[in-house]
């Protein structure tokens, strides 16, 4: 673990170092932002009955005690730690509250349909030419991305999310086969996304970083 449990105050990665980064790299929206990871974290360990998480050891009690870690004995009667799988969610090993739960559903919904987004907004760029508006439906959509209408229909709502694409229609319960349009307002996309140009000579991808 110790190659995991390293930071900019505990280098070495000792477990019996503090869990918590209280260095001096901590911008001020970190450091605000402890004293509530802290709190969370002891309303975790109190879950299972645990004092509140202050080393590296304790952290990977708490994942043992809520079933994220095994301890498993080798062949020479050694503990070993080993990764839960499939590894649980969040919500099933930890009382979260509603506001967690919110974050989760959202990560959930990144990993699983950023990638038809991505391809959706290629639509939009065609030959490196940038188009302000498609004409298009969740069944055309389907296709592009190679998945069915309720999975295009999600990664529309999440490009809308971010508020650089708009839609003449209400996605989220249009009919797969009903046409709308998608727009995409250029300048809001390039204050809030970082744009992908494909990949130079030397195998580097080329970016061009938000404006904010």
């Amino acid at each position: 673990m110790r190659p995991f449990a390293g930071n900019s105050s505990n280098p070495s990665g000792a477990l019996a170092h503090s869990c918590w980064d209280e260095g001096d790299d901590l911008d001020d929206d970190e450091r605000a932002a402890l004293p509530g990871h802290k709190a969370d974290t002891a309303r975790y360990a109190a879950h299972y009955g645990l004092p509140p998480a202050e080393t590296v050891d304790d952290v990977i009690t708490l994942l043992v005690a809520a079933g994220v870690l095994h301890e498993i004995k080798d062949a020479e009667g050694q503990l070993r730690l080993h990764p839960a799988f499939p590894m649980p969610a969040p919500a099933d090993v930890f009382p979260l509250d509603e506001e967690e739960l919110a974050v989760q559903r959202k990560l959930r919904m990144d990993m699983a349909y950023s990638g038809d987004s991505f391809q959706i907004i290629n639509l939009f760029e065609p030959r490196g030419q940038r188009r302000e508006e498609i004409t298009t439906s969740l069944e055309r959509l389907a296709r592009v991305i190679d998945g069915d209408p309720h999975d295009a229909r999600q990664a529309v709502l999440l490009l809308l999310e971010a508020g650089d694409f708009t839609a003449s229609a209400d996605v989220a319960v249009v009919a797969p086969h009903k046409v709308f349009r998608l727009r995409c307002d250029w300048a809001e996309f390039d204050r809030g996304r970082i744009g992908i140009h494909g990949v130079n000579e030397d195998g580097q991808i080329l970016v061009t970083l938000p404006e904010d």
